[in-house]
């Protein structure tokens, strides 16, 4: 993948960081944010923009505002429309409009530019989901866990990977669908992201899988 999500959100801290010391001291460019509009562009790196020194607002790391203090570059942007932007060629984030315009299921709640991971074969998003009622008697101040969505291309969907979700993923290949059923704690979260993680690692060796972009572009 393009990213880890721990790798993300330590680089995305960094950039609004590396920002917020420009906007201090205006002494040179520390950033570069890029924006594509096809996934062949995000695969070879060929954006269709770029922004120096971008506005960045991030309420959350799964919610992530940019653009540019000019409003005229801000415009070009939203009329041109994009997938996708990155933050140097390490933090990528989709765009939560062209997902909504693009695909079905669990998408309404996702906003602004939210945390993307993807390679030739394989794409999801994360995004922060209710903790379960069990859940929240062995946590402290937390309300919410990372959740997965992955991204269907051939039925245009995104689905949140819960237990029953992660089952019919993992009919592609039965052997992890056994060992992943075989554990006592099938519905816990954490076997539902080592397996679900184990999943993209596959599919992503997988010579036989389709690409992306036989389904998009």
């Amino acid at each position: 993948m393009k990213t880890t999500l721990k790798y993300f959100l330590t680089m995305l801290l960094v950039a609004l960081g590396a920002i917020h010391c420009y906007a201090d001291d205006k002494k040179e460019p520390i950033d570069t944010a890029y924006f594509f509009n096809s996934w062949n562009q995000m695969l070879d790196f060929e954006p269709i923009a770029m922004l120096v020194n971008p506005y960045i607002q991030a309420p959350s790391p799964f919610m992530v505002y940019m653009g540019s203090d000019d409003e005229e570059v801000n415009r070009v942007l939203r009329e041109k429309g994009f997938i996708s932007a990155a933050i140097g060629e390490d933090v990528w984030l989709a765009n939560s409009d062209y997902i909504q315009q693009e695909f079905d299921g669990d998408v309404m709640n996702f906003v602004s530019l939210v945390p993307l991971f993807f390679n030739s074969k394989i794409a999801y998003i994360t995004f922060p989901v209710e903790l379960s009622l069990k859940e929240s008697f062995f946590t402290s101040d937390d309300t919410y866990a990372v959740g997965y969505f992955y991204i269907d291309f051939k039925n245009r969907k995104v689905k949140r990977v819960t237990h029953k979700y992660l089952s019919e993923l993992l009919e592609d290949y039965p052997d992890l669908k056994m060992r992943y059923e075989g554990m006592k704690d099938y519905k816990k979260r954490e076997i539902i992201e080592y397996f679900f993680l184990q999943y993209v690692y596959r599919a992503t060796e997988d010579f036989m899988r389709p690409d992306i972009t036989d389904y998009v572009d």
